[in-house]
């Protein structure tokens, strides 16, 4: 008597094909054996299909640019206290020699150097240097000015974290007063 190994003895099946091509003509029913080695391949089979899965090269790349939880001159993030947050961003192009003007954020500020090099200018006139692909967090109610010292257009990312109908940029009294008489 002859021992079929297919599939269709587990599930207990007469006359099958492969069974005959193997040359039994009975299976063998009732047997824990059969169904043990069935299911060991079974499990076998899927581990092996998720390995190759997993070891699949990946079409997905994370690279973290920035994580922190205080601006470039060491204040603590703060986040608006309001039941009307939004998040904002806008993309800004500063051309080479050129600034932004002097200005200053209430709110939490991330700014993403996606071409050129940017220069933060203080009041004070200390400054601070980002290369492209560098992100950080702008300093909060301290005025400064993003400036292009380089040859090339300055492009930046840069996103809010404010509140409803709240201006996510202010640019001090005295720079409004000479904007207007120019």
């Amino acid at each position: 008597m002859g021992w079929c190994w297919c599939a269709m003895a587990y599930y207990g099946f007469q006359g099958c094909g492969a069974c005959a091509f193997f040359g039994s003509t009975t299976h063998a029913h009732g047997g824990t054996t059969m169904r043990i080695i069935f299911s060991v391949l079974l499990i076998l089979g899927l581990v092996q299909t998720t390995v190759s899965v997993r070891a699949e090269p990946q079409d997905v790349t994370v690279t973290a640019v920035m994580k922190g939880s205080t601006t470039i001159s060491g204040q603590k993030i703060e986040y608006p206290k309001t039941d009307k947050a939004e998040m904002a961003s806008v993309l800004v192009e500063i051309q080479p020699g050129k600034e932004n003007g002097r200005h200053m954020h209430a709110v939490p500020t991330y700014v993403h150097v996606l071409e050129g090099t940017m220069t933060v200018e203080f009041e004070d006139g200390a400054r601070q240097t980002f290369q492209a692909g560098s992100g950080f967090l702008e300093v909060v109610n301290t005025v400064h000015s993003a400036k292009n010292l380089g040859e090339v257009p300055l492009r930046l990312l840069v996103v809010f974290v404010g509140e409803e109908g709240k201006p996510n940029l202010i640019r001090p009294e005295k720079h409004q007063a000479s904007d207007a008489a120019q």
